[in-house]
């Protein structure tokens, strides 16, 4: 709800605005950006565990520091701000009584700044993001156990932006933070992820849009419009896979696990052919896939090799912003391999046809001519499980690639050509 607030605001606000982009170049809608920014955690609450009498008791745990490298741009002529943040190893500022730690994950947000961020002023800013959560702690008896979640969160700040800079401190509300955890096999205990932490980001503005505008490039965006050429393209990036649904197997057999843990971050490789005429892509991707979960002398992994033959068409081109959809059909095989006490007691291989439902974005500076550009692809399976024990395990992943980087060779040769004549 909140994010389609956001998305409504971010529309009327370009709406208004609209006279004021027909005299904006094409290339200034977006400037990308790289960099880091760091999460203060406060201390944020007790958590239970089990004392050495085996009863239940509660410890305070202290502040942490979350370090993370960002990508993003500000788009729409700075009224907005679409990011993934990537954390990369959290620093206690004090040690706890129990062992634990918790992970923020990979943040996607998007900021919105009601007044045009512009170089050298402070705009204020509204934001929305997602992450899972992770919350993991170890028992007195040497026990691990861990929960995962994916968490919303409201963003309300500064952002300051120069040429070569762009610098945000915000104030960060997480809805809904308290969750049951399982401190033993068959003990539930309340606990809690933050609720709420403070960010400081500083980041390095990237131009990657200039001279786009050139005559070549004009010449070719209309040789590319008129015929289906040079659209053999290579992509690859980094992915996660967030799980979507809980899994039957799971909550029936071993409720303790942590059902929604994330998958490892993973390669999304493709090849396809972008029909330029009709703007419209086919491509064949390929995704090792790994998920794994473990908690009191039990773990379980799954691996998921998915070849995906998909076909997705772009609805528009705002100004570079090519949103697309489609969907096909992925081969997969999958294993299953579960371990208790050393001993492993499943060992399933198994392959399957499933349907996939693909989205996402280009950013397009040149249109139909780019010889490289940066491509989100975001996929769901809607039916894809493993059986054991006649119960299933979901394997309903929204699979989310942050950046991939697409290479388009044929269209390098064609700029080479025409500096030839």
């Amino acid at each position: 709800m909140i994010f389609k607030f956001l998305t409504a605001l971010l529309f009327t606000i370009c709406f208004l605005n609209a006279n004021a982009q027909d005299l904006k170049k094409r290339y200034s809608f977006a400037k990308a950006y790289f960099g880091a920014d760091i999460n203060y955690v406060s201390s944020y609450g007790e958590s239970p565990y089990l004392n050495s009498n085996n009863q239940i008791d509660k410890f305070q745990r202290n502040a942490f520091l979350s370090p993370a490298i960002n990508f993003g741009a500000t788009h729409f002529w700075g009224f907005a701000d679409i990011y993934v943040s990537i954390p990369v190893v959290n620093l206690k500022l004090q040690a706890d009584k129990i062992a634990n730690g918790t992970s923020l994950g990979v943040s996607t947000g998007l900021r919105i700044y009601p007044l045009q961020l512009n170089d050298k002023k402070f705009r204020p800013f509204i934001g929305y993001k997602f992450s899972p959560f992770n919350y993991g702690q170890k028992q007195l008896s040497g026990e691990i156990f861990s929960h995962t979640a994916l968490k919303s969160m409201l963003d309300i700040g500064l952002g300051y932006r120069r040429p070569n800079l762009y610098c945000y401190l915000a104030y960060n509300k997480v809805l809904n933070p308290n969750f049951n955890n399982y401190i033993s096999r068959t003990l539930i205990a309340r606990s809690s992820f933050p609720k709420q932490f403070i960010k400081l980001g500083v980041n390095l503005m990237i131009e990657t849009t200039a001279g786009v505008d050139s005559k070549k490039a004009r010449e070719l965006h209309g040789t590319y419009s008129k015929k289906n050429k040079a659209g053999l393209f290579f992509g690859i990036g980094p992915s996660v896979g967030f799980q979507i649904l809980n899994s039957p197997y799971n909550k029936k057999f071993y409720p303790f696990l942590d059902d929604k843990a994330l998958t490892s971050i993973f390669p999304d490789m493709s090849v396809g052919y972008h029909f330029t005429k009709q703007d419209l892509a086919i491509a064949l991707s390929y995704r090792p896939i790994k998920q794994s979960r473990s908690a009191y002398s039990l773990s379980q992994q799954i691996n998921r090799n998915s070849l995906l033959l998909e076909a997705y068409k772009y609805l528009t081109d705002y100004h570079g912003f090519a949103p697309f959809i489609g969907g096909g059909l992925s081969y997969e095989n999958l294993k299953l391999k579960e371990i208790e006490k050393g001993n492993e007691i499943t060992n399933l291989n198994e392959n399957k046809l499933a349907p996939v439902i693909t989205f996402g974005w280009d950013i397009r500076p040149r249109r139909k001519s780019d010889t490289w550009l940066l491509r989100t692809n975001l996929r769901y399976s809607p039916s894809l499980n493993i059986e054991n024990k006649s119960e299933n395990l979901s394997l309903q992943h929204l699979e989310f690639n942050f950046i991939q980087f697409v290479l388009y060779p044929s269209r390098i040769k064609d700029y080479k050509r025409k500096n030839q004549q």
